[in-house]
């Protein structure tokens, strides 16, 4: 199995690289270099953070990519890249924030492309908060399904847009459950052949809807292109981005069916290293025949 870490969040880039370095850390910061050291450590895969990358002023360099190669060639590792999330509304009914959706994504491609053959997987948020508000409110038992279903194939023609130009591999693409119905996002990976992002904190979270997480699982690995894996913490800030067995509320169960069905794909800790540092520990005692790396 194979686990990985998503190595940049704004948090990571202002603590170490704008209180370390001031402004002038953001012109001289190289993501290589983020990833060798971590590569190191003994993490085998790794999940861009790309909305950095357009929201600070940092650019990805030629030097960068060549060096994210290199590292790939001699540690063994692979990539994923995470498409922006923030401010990105691909089911927007407006179709000028829809449009600039997908010119944020694509750009994002277009940054990453001399990567594209390393690249296992695209993570992708088929909606966003302006859609999170808009269903919050519609509760009318007859509007919503029609409402919910608008947004739905909205999302499809986004994504089949972008598919479209940049030409990327649909088996490549992973659409994530995220605060948005379960069933409907099954709907766009079936309808657009692409493949399924199970966020495990998500579902705990009952961000997709009232479902167990051991049964969406066994139901649709088969379809799962990556895994998030971590729990769901109530009282935390960021609560869906918790370190296993800190909520109380993770599954070691799901470990062990996930080994047993010898899924192959990226399974992704978003987490700080103190957290996934307690995750790993997590993992060596609930299912300690998984082998997960020493840090």
């Amino acid at each position: 199995m194979k686990f990985g870490v998503s190595p940049l969040s704004f948090e990571f880039m202002l603590n170490r690289v704008v209180k370390e370095n001031g402004i002038e850390g953001l012109s001289k910061f190289q993501l290589s270099e983020v990833i060798e050291e971590m590569a190191r450590e003994g993490f085998k895969h790794f999940e861009i953070t790309s909305d950095v990358f357009q929201i600070l002023p940092i650019q990805i360099s030629d030097e960068d990519i060549d060096g994210l190669i290199r590292i790939k060639q001699q540690y063994n590792i692979s990539y994923s890249i995470h498409f922006p999330i923030l401010s990105i509304e691909l089911a927007s009914p407006n179709k000028f924030i829809q449009e600039a959706s997908i010119k944020s994504i694509t750009t994002a491609y277009q940054s990453f492309i001399q990567l594209k053959d390393d690249i296992e997987m695209y993570i992708i948020h088929p909606t966003g908060q302006f859609i999170k508000d808009a269903m919050s409110f519609i509760r009318d038992p007859e509007i919503a399904p029609i409402v919910t279903n608008i947004f739905t194939d909205t999302a499809i023609q986004s994504i089949e847009e972008i598919i479209k130009k940049t030409g990327i591999n649909r088996n490549k693409i992973a659409i994530e459950n995220i605060e948005y119905p379960l069933q409907e996002t099954i709907k766009m990976v079936k309808k657009l052949k692409t493949k399924l992002c199970i966020d495990t904190a998500h579902l705990l979270g009952g961000f997709s809807g009232n479902f167990d997480l051991l049964e969406i699982t066994e139901k649709y690995l088969d379809i799962t292109g990556e895994i998030h894996l971590q729990d769901y913490v109530d009282d935390n800030l960021y609560a869906d981005h918790g370190a296993l067995g800190r909520g109380k509320k993770f599954p070691p169960e799901f470990l062990n069916l996930i080994y047993q069905m010898d899924f192959k794909g990226p399974i992704v800790f978003e987490l700080p290293k103190k957290d996934i540092i307690a995750s790993i520990k997590y993992i060596k005692h609930h299912a300690p025949h998984i082998e997960v790396l020493n840090i």
